[in-house]
Parts: C-alpha cells; sequence; structure tokens
C-alpha cells in the first residue's frame, strides 16, 4: 500500500483506506483530504493494490506495517473496498474502533454476483476483464471521463467473496453513509451489519465525495469520527 500525508501538522491523526482505484491525486478525493485537513485532521490516506492474490497477505498485512510505522490515531474513514479492509483490520486491532465507512464493500451488488462467482472460478491471477467506472455511477462531481479502465482478476474476485463471506460483527463505534442507489457496492449487506441509526443516506452515486451534496455529507462523517455515530445527521 501507499500512504499520502495531508493536514496539519497538530492535526488529528486519521487513517483514511481508499477505494479500489483511488488515489489522493483524483479531484474527489483530493478534495475530501482537503476537507479533513479543514475539520482538523491530519491524513494517512491509503492507496489500495486493484489486483491481489491474497487478502491478507496483500492488504491487510501492509496495511498493518503502515499503521504500526506511523502515527496512533482514535478515528478511521474509509470508502468501498477500503471498507471491507478495515473491517477486518478493525477486528484484528489493527485499527481502532471509531469509523465511518463509505458505501463500504461489504457485500456485492447484485448485477456483480454472476460475474464474481464464474470469473472467480478461474485459476489465475491475470487480469482478464476491464471496469471502466463512469461519472454517472461515481458521481455527477467526478472529473470527466472519470476514472482509467482498470483490470479486473479472477484471484481478486475470490478474495473479496472470501472477506465479505467472514466479515466480522461491527463495533459499537461503526458508522456508514451510502446512496441507495448505490451501483457498485450491495447495500444490503450494510443494512444487514448497522442498525439504521448508523447508517447515513445520501442522493447521489457511489463516492459521496463526488456527489452534489457533499459538503454536508461529509461534515456529517467528520461530526461522527469526532462524536461518535449518534451525531450523524
Amino acid at each position: 500500500v501507499n500512504v499520502t500525508v495531508h493536514g496539519p501538522r497538530d492535526g488529528e491523526p486519521l487513517w483514511f483506506v481508499m477505494g479500489w482505484g483511488n488515489t489522493a491525486e483524483q479531484p474527489a478525493v483530493n478534495w475530501l483530504i482537503d476537507a479533513l485537513a479543514d475539520a482538523g485532521f491530519r491524513t494517512h490516506a491509503v492507496e489500495i493494490p486493484t489486483n491481489v492474490r491474497e487478502f491478507e497477505a496483500e492488504y491487510l498485512d501492509p496495511l498493518a506495517a503502515a499503521v504500526e510505522a506511523g502515527p496512533a490515531a482514535r478515528r478511521v474513514l474509509s470508502h468501498s473496498t477500503g471498507g471491507l479492509i478495515a473491517a477486518h483490520a478493525i477486528d484484528a486491532g489493527v485499527l481502532p474502533g471509531r469509523a465511518v465507512h463509505l458505501s463500504p464493500w461489504w457485500g456485492l451488488h447484485p448485477s456483480q454476483r454472476v460475474l464474481f462467482r464464474v470469473l472467480g472460478a478461474i485459476p489465475t491471477s491475470r487480469e482478464l476483464v476491464t471496469v471502466s467506472p463512469d461519472r454517472e455511477t461515481l458521481g455527477d462531481l467526478a472529473e470527466p471521463g472519470a476514472r482509467e479502465a482498470i483490470g479486473l482478476s479472477p484471484s481478486f474476485a475470490r478474495e473479496i467473496r472470501r472477506a465479505q463471506s467472514s466479515l466480522p460483527p461491527a463495533g459499537d463505534e461503526a458508522a456508514a453513509v451510502c446512496t441507495l442507489t448505490d451501483g457498485l457496492v450491495g447495500t444490503d449487506a450494510i443494512g444487514d451489519r448497522l442498525p439504521s441509526e448508523r447508517i447515513h443516506l445520501y442522493d447521489g452515486g457511489h463516492e459521496c465525495f463526488a456527489s452534489p451534496g457533499r459538503r454536508e455529507v461529509v461534515a456529517d462523517a467528520v461530526d461522527a469520527l469526532f462524536d461518535g455515530p449518534s451525531a450523524l445527521g
């Protein structure tokens, strides 16, 4: 994993585990990190690989090494695939329990289920399928043309399904932010894992930070990071 640090030197340390294909340089992600700095956080944004053979060895272990080498933090932010990684890392004691998960990928979207089952049965880690997220899916404020195409491998599909099937229960200080029209994650899995009072709904795409109401949504997420899930608006 790669870690980008941003925010005031004396800011509150925050670990932010980004989603699949996200980088700190993307305009919408950069806007979010700037908003976190304005809120008083010194954010350690973790960029994850997009093609892995083993969830623990290539996601959890590198994250644990980065956290061990960095500052102690009491709060976690995650997005999408980062939410899946963060959930396991919190359960393992790598990350603290106070967490806000943005559109966490705790379950497959209905459109993904057959693809991931079929793809995952192929014994290779080669990238066989190409995915090109668009603005309609990500959010109206995503960069024009959205993201470059990313390769999807059978090993990644297998490991994501395995990690989702072994998700630990959510802790009392976990909250989620999501949209019910998300086209990339299964929102039913979010509702299965958290009570409704710890789920904040917004209108927009998969990335709340690329959606029109992002200022209000991120402000609510910041409140929950500082004061716990009960602060969700």
